[in-house]
């Protein structure tokens, strides 16, 4: 039994179907009915015009006549279907992934019961096959000297100069000073010449074939590249259409990286030598570091948590963790002034595909999710009250709204349920990533990466 919205006892009773489906039964007791069913009275009087009766003043009688008692009932019992239910999956801790399939009803009277029973998609609550033995696997805290040659590399790559070449043909990564004159299938197009353009090869800005064409190429040779537009073009127009460009070579530059010296250190970063230099970038690497680490420690013990989870994950639910997902992605963009299917151009991604990876994506966080609830009820643990109000009042802040109003407001709305599971996967973090609970390994992510092109290079 628990306290209804009105001041009065509700009764629920809750029947496990299946893993994510309950039958939740709701009786409402005679005195809230009736006082369901007088604001229904008030609240139609305040609307019904009855001749000779002031706005809101009508008695009932006079209502029935006018809009009919059946009216008046089925206001009464959709405003206790709305209040009474949410309080009820409230009070019974249920966490509904769908509508509810409400039975079928017989029409409210004064002075009777109301009972009504719903069957519903919920949350499951699955379980761990076990939490022994637990490995976490993190990138190393320290930079590696590798990692700082990458990024001394990347500074060297910004003070890089570009010298003539006039003993050899391009090669690959070379900077050609070129002209050119384009066409798709066979017409000219708007901006189709370009004239004394300094293009970087090996940087894909134009099709493989546009480079290729080039390779050995000498100043005051002209070449012709052929190729099929990709369906990653700027201009959609253009997808899947022979193009052909024709290439004068006027100049071919060759970027020079400056010496690995105290002289390249000094110019760089104003220190007084490499070594100087290094540390400093050493500093910076482990700061980034550590700012990261507790993000990615978190996300590995997810991972490493739903490896445990026993169950399958409701399709309602990915469906409606990839809307969620969906939602606060294209909210990003647009907080950056940028179209979706404008980014998905620029991404050279379609829709479909978009739509399949942020579905595998919801899969995932659902699972995790899961399994994070499974370990908090595994350890025994339960939000309490403290913990609730502990949520509210940092969501509060410094906003004067009053604590127990707010606590009122979003049991109404939903909002307490997702605190509480706010509250269970946060504590189940924090058990994981202890490591007097779980193993955590420091591995070199670059170990399980193939190994790039050398002289690979990027601006």
């Amino acid at each position: 039994m628990a306290e209804s919205l009105g001041g009065t006892s509700l009764n629920t009773s809750v029947e496990k179907l299946e893993p994510s489906r309950v039958r939740l039964t709701v009786t409402v007791t005679a005195a809230e009915v009736d006082e369901a069913i007088d604001a229904a009275y008030k609240q139609i009087a305040g609307k019904v015009r009855v001749p000779g009766f002031r706005a809101g003043k009508a008695p009932k009688p006079m209502i029935d006549t006018h809009v009919g008692r059946e009216a008046v009932l089925a206001e009464a019992q959709d405003e206790l279907l709305n209040s009474t239910y949410t309080k009820a999956i409230s009070d019974e801790n249920l966490r509904p992934i769908d509508q509810p399939e409400i039975g079928e009803l017989d029409v409210i009277e004064a002075g009777t019961d109301f009972e009504y029973v719903a069957e519903i998609e919920v949350r499951p609550e699955l379980t761990l096959s076990s939490v022994e033995g637990l490995k976490i696997e993190v990138a190393p805290a320290e930079a590696t000297d590798a990692e700082i040659d990458a990024q001394i590399d990347h500074t060297r790559e910004r003070f890089a100069t570009l010298e003539p070449v006039e003993d050899r043909g391009v090669e690959k990564d070379d900077f050609v000073l070129l002209s050119f004159t384009g066409l798709v299938e066979g017409e000219a197009y708007e901006g189709n010449v370009v004239d004394q353009y300094l293009y970087e090869l090996g940087r894909g800005l134009m099709p493989e074939e546009f480079d290729a064409a080039m390779i050995g190429a000498k100043p005051g040779d002209r070449v012709v590249a052929e190729f099929v537009i990709p369906d990653t073009t700027s201009n959609p127009d253009f997808a899947g259409k022979n193009a052909q460009f024709t290439i004068d070579i006027h100049e071919i530059k060759a970027k020079t990286l400056p010496a690995l010296d105290d002289e390249f250190a000094s110019n760089a970063g104003g220190f007084d030598t490499l070594e100087e230099m290094r540390t400093s970038v050493r500093d910076q690497l482990n700061h980034a570091k550590n700012v990261g680490r507790a993000r990615q420690l978190e996300q590995a013990a997810r991972v490493a948590i739903a490896e445990r989870l026993v169950g399958d994950v409701p399709e309602t639910l990915v469906i409606n963790t990839q809307s969620d997902m969906t939602r606060e992605f294209i909210g990003g963009l647009e907080s950056r002034n940028i179209n979706i299917m404008d980014y998905l151009q620029a991404t050279g991604v379609d829709m479909e595909t978009f739509e399949a990876s942020m579905k595998e994506q919801a899969e995932d966080v659902a699972r995790q999710e899961l399994a994070l609830e499974a370990l908090f009820r595994k350890q025994g643990w339960e939000v309490t009250d403290a913990d609730i109000d502990a949520e509210i009042a940092a969501l509060s802040g410094s906003s004067e709204a009053d604590p127990a109003e707010l606590r009122r407001k979003w049991e109404v709305s939903g909002v307490l349920a997702l605190l509480r599971a706010q509250v269970m996967h946060r504590r189940a973090l924090e058990w994981l990533v202890d490591p007097e609970n779980v193993t955590i390994d420091e591995v070199d992510p670059s170990a399980h990466e193939p190994e790039s092109a050398e002289n690979d290079t990027e601006e």
